[in-house]
């Protein structure tokens, strides 16, 4: 089985080739061309050439091609919009938009240097599928803030992590990144999901509140007394 797609992705039109047949796949591939498997039920390992394979030719959707070529266009993935803002993945021409902040730790500056970006760009998004994700305000194109899944636990829970930078704080703009972060774990894992604030940053509590989070624990850590908070399943 073979079959040809064709999808426009930030105004180019792409060819995708969907294939259950090896030396197609591998021919496509020495091509440059998009590719994607189709396995069947029986999830045969023969087609180890394909990045991205699906049971049925029916689950390569517009949506699920879409960012099968960002993937390989080096393109980001859109996590998800609301009113005011954009949630995407970062790419490396982001890091001269960050700012940095008195509260930074070692890990914030992975955001702000383009070659660590650049890293994580390819490794947390290319292996896991998820992290910390831009936020951009949709009126101006504005990068303001980060939001996304900090870690998944070993438990089947992720960690809800998200900043907003300080010139654009007080403005409903984490709610709301936030939402767009939840509604999209709910979407593609559908796993339950927690976040993890010092007991004195009185406002991140009362968002983690206001998103339908309850406190299951306290305890104390190097860093302070941490509250932890998971969403009701």
């Amino acid at each position: 089985m073979v079959l040809e797609q064709k999808i426009t992705v930030e105004g180019i039109l792409y060819s995708v080739v969907i294939s259950d047949e090896a030396q197609t796949l591998l021919a496509a591939k020495a091509a440059g061309r998009v590719i994607v498997g189709v396995t069947g039920t029986d999830g045969d390992q023969k087609l180890s050439m394909a990045r991205y394979v699906v049971e049925s030719q029916e689950a390569a959707d517009p949506k699920y091609l879409e960012r099968v070529v960002r993937r390989q266009a080096g393109l980001p993935w859109i996590i998800g919009e609301g009113c005011c803002l954009l949630v995407r993945e970062f790419t490396t021409e982001d890091a001269g938009q960050i700012p940095k902040e008195p509260e930074d730790k070692e890990a914030d500056r992975v955001f702000y240097d383009p070659d660590r970006l650049s890293a994580y760009i390819q490794g947390q998004y290319g292996f896991f599928e998820y992290g910390l994700w831009a936020v951009v305000r949709k009126q101006d194109g504005k990068l303001i803030g980060k939001a996304g899944i900090a870690r998944c636990d070993g438990q089947g829970r992720m960690e809800l992590a998200y900043h907003i930078f300080q010139p654009y704080r007080r403005r409903g703009y984490g709610e709301e990144a936030c939402r767009i972060v939840l509604d999209y774990v709910k979407s593609e894992y559908d796993c339950p999901v927690y976040g993890v604030v010092e007991a004195e940053n009185t406002a991140s509590r009362k968002l983690l509140e206001k998103l339908g989070f309850v406190l299951k624990e306290q305890k104390y850590s190097e860093s302070g007394h941490l509250c932890y908070l998971s969403e009701p399943c």
